[in-house]
């Protein structure tokens, strides 16, 4: 079984609106409806888990309701990785058994990743964890206290994309551990789990258009690019 995690409980404090920007809308449909439609066109997932952004949990209800494939919510913490906890437990509250499960955790936010979806989906076949990457295009500096301490080869470096992989016994036990540890900083699952675990994840391609809109000029951006995919169809 695979189910979808889709994070949708953020704030959107850094987008500068009223409304979090998962319920913004982009020719008409929300940025979270982008997102779920591209879970409801697989068919290796089962059904989705949505974390959500409490105080909005009548719009989410009306939206998931359009849905044919089976989509729950639950309420988000106020962090990603106690929203990521929050959408395992209840997960594991609702399933029979996790034996041979597989959970893709995904940031709602990237409504452009249906690529991804299947190429994560066919490594996780044969993987425990799986997290999507691009190769970064620019220098990378590091710095502390105002100063530039190392300047890392680009060439190994990578952005981290999602929905990000895992077996779902693997990657629950991750963040039970996390907790009992007080360990609440991670702000992703991979790392995650490679901390915890003491393993790395596998590694497939990500894709540039599979960006997470976060600020209104990367709203400008899916807009534009939503405005060629229909010119071409």
């Amino acid at each position: 079984m695979n189910i979808a995690l889709i994070l949708a409980a953020g704030k959107g404090i850094r987008f500068d609106q009223q409304s979090p920007k998962q319920l913004y809308k982009i020719n008409g449909k929300t940025i979270i409806e982008y997102s779920l439609d591209v879970v409801e066109g697989l068919e290796a997932i089962d059904w989705t888990m949505v974390v959500i952004h409490p105080p909005r949990q009548k719009d989410f209800k009306e939206i998931i309701r359009r849905y044919n494939k089976r989509v729950e919510i639950c309420k988000g913490g106020s962090t990603r990785q106690e929203s990521v906890y929050n959408g395992l437990t209840r997960i594991k509250e609702t399933i029979s058994g996790t034996e041979g499960v597989k959970v893709l955790i995904h940031d709602s936010a990237r409504p452009f990743s249906r690529d991804v979806f299947s190429r994560v989906l066919e490594k996780l076949k044969t993987e425990e964890a799986v997290v999507p990457v691009i190769q970064s295009k620019d220098t990378i500096y590091v710095i502390q206290d105002n100063h530039v301490v190392h300047i890392p080869c680009r060439d190994s470096l990578y952005h981290v994309q999602t929905p990000q992989g895992f077996s779902f016994t693997a990657i629950y036990d991750c963040h039970m551990r996390a907790r009992e540890k007080n360990m609440n900083a991670f702000t992703d699952d991979g790392s995650l789990y490679s901390h915890l675990m003491g393993d790395q994840p596998a590694v497939v391609n990500g894709d540039q258009m599979n960006f997470k809109i976060t600020d209104k000029k990367d709203m400008l951006l899916a807009e534009s690019y939503l405005l060629k995919a229909e010119n071409r169809s």
